[in-house]
């Protein structure tokens, strides 16, 4: 019985952007057809930078694939990605079979961006010109507006900073004295 996987790789830096796609192609969606798999959804993200860096690279090449293949194959899988030179990390999962069916990058991107753009006109509008809210989902956006005209904002009262003076320093003879009595005391081991 097939299950259903999602791979997310990384291709290495090293190659130009259609290169590392040919590169992805190649090693994930030949490889997943080789050991008798079927590629359900393939996207290729581009140059993305890495949160720290890995293999002495800042970046690399981002490919996304779903697809239906025999468990007992997924260990041969993963050997022969490991060993791919050109592949610098994949992450294999399984997918839930119910779930809705995944869309390219490219569109939901545009769909942000349009989201975004349609926050910092409302903004503008409103004489708020508040920053840029990131948008996680377009359908949370309307929920999110209409939970806001729900709700009442009441604001706290401010509490105005009291100013320190600053304590003054100690005087040398206090500093001094306090010193002689740590250095004779007999109970410390110094």
């Amino acid at each position: 019985m097939a299950t259903k996987y999602e791979v997310m790789a990384i291709i290495t830096n090293s190659l130009d952007e259609k290169a590392a796609e040919k590169q992805a192609t190649d090693s994930v969606v030949q490889k997943i057809k080789e050991l008798g798999g079927t590629i359900t959804f393939e996207d290729f993200w581009g140059a993305r930078g890495f949160a720290y860096m890995i293999n002495k690279e800042k970046w690399g090449y981002y490919f996304v694939a779903q697809f239906e293949m025999d468990g007992e194959k997924i260990l041969e899988l993963k050997k022969d990605w490991n060993i791919d030179g050109n592949m610098v990390r994949f992450l294999l999962t399984k997918v839930d079979p119910k779930s809705a069916a995944p869309r390219k990058y490219e569109e939901m991107k545009k769909e942000w961006d349009s989201l975004e753009k349609e926050d910092t006109i409302e903004s503008k509008l409103s004489g708020m010109d508040a920053p840029k809210k990131k948008v996680a989902k377009p359908e949370a956006k309307k929920e999110a507006v209409v939970e806001l005209k729900k709700e009442v904002v009441k604001e706290e009262p401010k509490v105005e900073a009291v100013k320190k003076t600053p304590a003054p320093a100690p005087k040398k003879d206090l500093v001094d004295k306090k010193l002689d009595e740590i250095l004779e005391d007999s109970s410390l081991d110094l």
